[in-house]
Parts: C-alpha cells; structure tokens; sequence
C-alpha cells in the first residue's frame, strides 16, 4: 500500500494576523491564527505550513508565545518559517512544539547558520524554501521576500541548498503565487530533477484538481497551496476548507494503491428517555401543543393551554400556505428576482453559515435558475464543520462567495465586554453583524433582495425576553466596556437601517416559508447530494454560537433554547411530542475544549471567567438600544413588514411595546 500525497496548508503570518497575498504583495486579512489552526487540525490535515511575512521582511525574533498558543491548537506537525537565521533561533522555535523550520534568505546569507541547523536539528527538519520568477527560457532566484535577485541559476541553487543538508525543498514561482491560475510546473520539474530531497510544489492553486499535477508530471512528493484552502473557489472570499479523505483518495486514487481505509461516520443511537419525557408533559406547566413551558418570555397561554408562540405559527401556516398557492407565490417571487438582475451578475444576495437551512435555500434557489451571490460573515469563530459544508455545496451550485472577516481581535474584544455587561444576549453581535454585511453587500452591487434561509416550521421564533439585538445596544454595551475601538466589525446602526430598508428599497424575503420544508429530509439531501455535514444541534456551527447554547445560556441563565427548535418541529408535525420532550429535558454539557478556549480568546483566567458567570445578572434594558425607537415607529415599520423590507419577526418583537 502506498502511502499518499502530502497535502498542506501554507499560512502567511503578519504580526499576529493570518493574511494571504498574490504575487507576495497585498497582504489581506483572513483571520485569527490560532482559530483558522485549529479548524485545520479538526479537518485532519497532513501538516500545516507558517511562513511569517512579517518577521521575514523585518529579520525579528519569531513570535514564540503565539506559536506556543498555535501549537496547543494544533496536534498535527508544524512548520514554521519567517527571518530565521542562526541555530538558536530555530532551537527555540523547534522547543516551542514546531516540528521542522522553513529557511529561504538564509540559506544564501548565512550557509553555515542553516547547515549548523541541520546538524544540530537533523535534516528532517529543516525545510528549504526557493521563491522563483520565470526570465525568458530560465529562472531567477529570489531572496527577502521577493525583493532581491540572487545571483545564481535555479539548478545552482538547488545544488547549494541541498550540500548544506536540508530535508526538503519548497519551490514557488512568486508571479503564481495567491493567482489561483495553476502551479508552475517547470519550475516544479527541474527543482525535483535536480534535487535529491523530497520536493513540496506551491504556488498558484486554485482547484483542486491543481493539487494533483505537480505530484502525477512535475515529480514532487508533496503539494502545498494558500489561496486554495483559505478561499473560496469563485471569487476572492475568505473560506477555509480542505479536502476530506475521501476526496483525497478521488484526487490521488488514480496514481497509487489507496491510502487505507476511509473511517466511516459513526451515528451513536441514545436510548430517549419517554417516561420522564411524559410526566415533563404531564406537570401543567407546558403548552398543550408544544414544549413551550410557561416560565417562557410572552408565553400567554390562552384558555386551552395553548401558547402564544404556537398562535404564531398558526397566523404564520395562512399566510404563507403549502400548496398550489404557495408554489405560486414562490414562481412569482423568483420571477422578481431574475427580472431585478437583469443585466447583473447576480440576482440576489443569500446570507450563507454552513447550516441546514441557507444550504437547502443555495440549492433551491439556483435549481430554480437563481443567481445568488452568497455572502457569509467570518466572526473568527468558525467550525470546520461550517466552511467544509459552505465549499461543499457553493463548489458544487457554482455560487460565488463573498465574505466579510472582522478583525479577531476586535470582535473578541465586543464578546468580553458582553460578557462584563452580564446581559443573556452575547450572541447578539453576531446577529446584528450578520446583517449588516448582507445589506453592505446588497448596496455595493445594486442588489434589491436579501434571501434569508429561515423557517418558522423548523425554527420558531426566539422570545423577546431570551435574545435582544440591535445596532445600538452593540455600541453601548462596547463603549461601557471595551477596550479597542470598533473599525472592522459592520455595525447596523439606526440610520443606516432606515435607510437601508425603507429608501434603498431593499427587501427580506424567507423564501423557505413557501415550501414543505422539512428539516430531517433536507440534511439528507445535502448529505447525499453535497457530502454535506450535519454539525450536532441548531446553531452550533460556529464554536462561540455553541458555547452560548450548550453552556453559556444553561449555566449562567437556565436557559435551554432547544424549546424553540423542538417547539417549532412539533407543531410542524416533523417531531414527535414526547420524543421531543425527551431531546429538551436531557441536559447539556458544555464541551470543556470549547469552554477553554473562549477563556483563552477572551482573556478570561479562571477566577475572571467565574466572575462573569456568577455576577449579578443584567438585561438589555440596562444598556442604550433603539427599543425604544423601533415601538415609537411602529406603524412605519409594520408598512416595511407589509412591503418585505422586514421579517414580521422583527416587526412583532421588536416594535411591540415592552410590557412592564
């Protein structure tokens, strides 16, 4: 059996910012360090590459307390590069948990330094870096980063580098590098015919078709991209993704024997609990019809025992009725749509998380002959799961990808000082980011609709008392309490909402609510048609979003917002009553990993993040918001409702008077 392929993640570091390039210029931020790591070491990649831009230029120490951060993330092997230039500055970075050092300018300027590496270190561990630009029938080598022409030919350089003793050479032509228009493969050819290592091709990948070339006719044994596994395949937006083994064994099967036995998903079956599921039913404090129990915020149940929320559900099923009706109403909504983009690119914008819901929409939509661009806010706070289950279905569809990545730093700044305002609503930020991306992006190409992927019949309507957002309570709870200023983070503030909504036309349609949609059909679906994957619970696929409901929420608050999800499927007629009772009352157990490293983001010791979880609690009406504004305008709002420039969501938790 042969063993496969290398395939492996190239990250450029900038301070303590991940970046990537083209052409080693314009560097552009695409999140934080350890977070991109970590989703890469829970997507099981081969190894992972760090080149530190920063310090290579500026010839500065490396950065040893993030690499020790880095390297508490990652249980995969490490490489690091960036200004290395003596034995005891790769001796404190190989102490720090890397597993091998990547040498480029000082395998030229300083021969004995790098050869002293080999014999102190063994040449498995040192990488040899060669950055080349194609002149007439030959190369140039390159040194600092791009910046200077060294003088001797590619094949000398090959020669002197591996006389010194290194393991590996990683080759990249400069004017490939972050295109996405393919590897150089002469390049590639003439570094491995003339090396007696192993040899990494980079440079240039964009498909990932691109990865197998340089292995199957340029004679590497390891291929290595950027671009290809922090982007999006059709536009310029940040995603990271890397192949599954089984996609590995399709890219690579072809040229050896197989690399072993893919592990099949296992499904564990739990054993529901329907005797203590009933008597929950049975203690008169829970609607007759759902899970809603009465200690719900605006529960009201009525004289039958039914909620208030389950009345909802019911002015909701009329309005948007499944059947011949609402088929129409969707074939009339999508001919709307495709006369709004006539003469444009796109049709629509569709916000995107890697959930069940905007999956199942991308595919509906574009089945219709839709063109969305989809668009996807990068908090920083990203699940493997969620930007595997993004390239899956977009790759496929064809959809372009547009994303906004906020600064990690500031935005872990926001959460801390939700977390210091001892508010339930720390998901809030996420929410109102969400969509002030969405209507940015809506502005920016000329675009009049905003598809939404939500469902009432599969997700409720989250209670006012659970979860309150706006753009105003984001900037007084930071203001109160943070601590860096808010330049990236894409705040909906008032203004901008009006305007948005009411003299930019710009409309919010849910075009699930037309379609039977039903939830546990749709993830088989995306499973067999995308490989896509199911993430373990409603919103869990983003790390912090999981936190908030698996442990912050049921901890500090009592709070268990599974009964909205449940409560909805049960009146839907998609769940079992007591099977679903059994789901709600089982509890739940924050993931000790998750919970370290929301401390570890947030700069929360233990005896601080116990402070915020036991300090006296607080609620929105604590902080500014524009509560008070939305109930003055309610009747300009409920004309938005009527004209689908809002959700009725919005219109009946947000400009309903707050009782007292």
């Amino acid at each position: 059996m042969h063993v496969y392929p290398r395939v492996i993640p190239v990250l450029l570091l900038e301070g303590e910012r991940l970046v990537k390039t083209r052409r080693f210029e314009d560097a552009r931020y695409v999140g934080d360090p350890v977070n991109v790591i970590s989703i890469f070491n829970d997507l099981e990649v081969d190894e992972l590459m760090i080149l530190d831009i920063g310090a290579a230029r500026s010839r500065t120490p490396a950065p040893l307390a993030l690499l020790n951060r880095i390297v508490t993330e990652a249980f995969i092997p490490l490489a690091y590069g960036g200004g290395v230039e003596t034995v005891a500055q790769a001796q404190e970075i190989i102490a720090v948990g890397v597993e091998k050092i990547v040498v480029n300018t000082a395998v030229l300027t300083a021969p004995d330094a790098v050869r002293e590496m080999v014999r102190a270190l063994g040449s498995q561990a040192i990488v040899a870096s060669v950055d080349v630009r194609r002149d007439g029938e030959g190369y140039v080598v390159y040194t600092a980063g791009g910046a200077d022409a060294a003088e001797l030919t590619l094949d000398e350089w090959v020669a002197h580098a591996t006389a010194l003793g290194v393991g590996e050479i990683l080759v990249t032509n400069i004017d490939q590098e972050g295109t996405r228009d393919g590897i150089d493969l002469d390049a590639v050819r003439i570094v491995s015919a003339a090396a007696e290592v192993p040899v990494i091709a980079h440079g240039g990948a964009g498909a990932r078709t691109d990865l197998v070339a340089p292995i199957e006719s340029a004679g590497a044994s390891a291929v290595a991209a950027g671009s290809a596994f922090v982007m999006q395949s059709g536009r310029e937006s940040v995603l990271i993704n890397y192949p599954t083994r089984p996609q590995i064994d399709d890219l690579f099967g072809h040229l050896f024997d197989g690399r072993g036995e893919i592990r099949a998903a296992v499904t564990v079956e739990r054993d529901a609990d329907l005797q203590a599921a009933e008597e929950f039913l049975r203690s008169g404090r829970v609607c007759a019809r759902c899970l809603i129990t009465d200690d719900v915020p605006g529960a009201a149940f009525d004289q039958d025992g039914v909620c208030y929320y389950c009345h909802l559900h019911d002015s909701l099923d009329k309005q948007y009725p499944i059947g011949p009706e609402s088929e129409a109403a969707l074939d009339r909504f999508v001919a709307e749509l495709k006369e709004a983009g006539r003469g444009r690119k796109y049709d629509c914008i569709m916000g995107v998380s890697g959930g069940t819901d905007s999956s199942y929409l991308a595919h509906l939509l574009v089945s219709k002959g839709v063109r969305p661009l989809a668009v996807h806010f990068d908090n920083t706070w990203n699940s493997p799961t969620a930007t595997s289950n993004i390239f899956a279905v977009l790759d496929k569809l064809g959809v372009d990808l547009e994303t906004y990545v906020v600064d990690n730093a500031e935005y872990d700044d926001i959460y801390h000082s939700f977390m210091l305002a001892g508010v339930k609503d720390i998901e809030a930020p996420t929410d109102i980011g969400f969509m002030g991306v969405l209507y940015r992006a809506a502005e920016k190409h000329g675009i009049r609709h905003i598809v939404e992927g939500h469902s009432f019949r599969t997700e409720g309507v989250s209670p006012m008392g659970w979860l309150y957002m706006d753009g105003g309570y984001i900037k007084g709870v930071h203001e109160r309490f943070g601590r860096l200023p808010m330049k990236t983070y894409p705040n909906l503030d008032f203004k901008n909402f009006v305007k948005w909504s009411a003299f930019s036309r710009i409309q919010r349609t849910r075009p699930l609510y037309w379609i039977d949609y039903n939830k546990e059909a749709a993830k088989r679906f995306l499973a067999d048609e995308f490989g896509w994957q199911w993430y373990g619970g409603h919103h869990l696929e983003n790390r912090f979003t999981a936190f908030y409901h698996t442990y912050f929420l049921p901890t500090r608050f009592g709070i268990n917002f599974r009964q909205i999800e449940l409560s909805a499927l049960v009146r839907s007629g998609q769940m079992d009553r007591t099977v679903a009772a059994a789901q709600f009352i089982e509890p739940r157990h924050g993931d000790p990993e998750l919970i370290a490293m929301v401390k570890k983001r947030l700069g929360f010791d233990d005896a601080g993040f116990e402070h915020v979880m036991t300090m006296p609690k607080k609620e929105y009406t604590d902080y500014p918001t524009y509560k008070r504004r939305f109930e003055l305008l309610r009747p300009f709002f409920w004309l938005m409702w009527k004209l689908d420039r809002v959700p009725k969501s919005f219109y009946v938790k947000f400009c309903t008077p707050r009782k007292k």
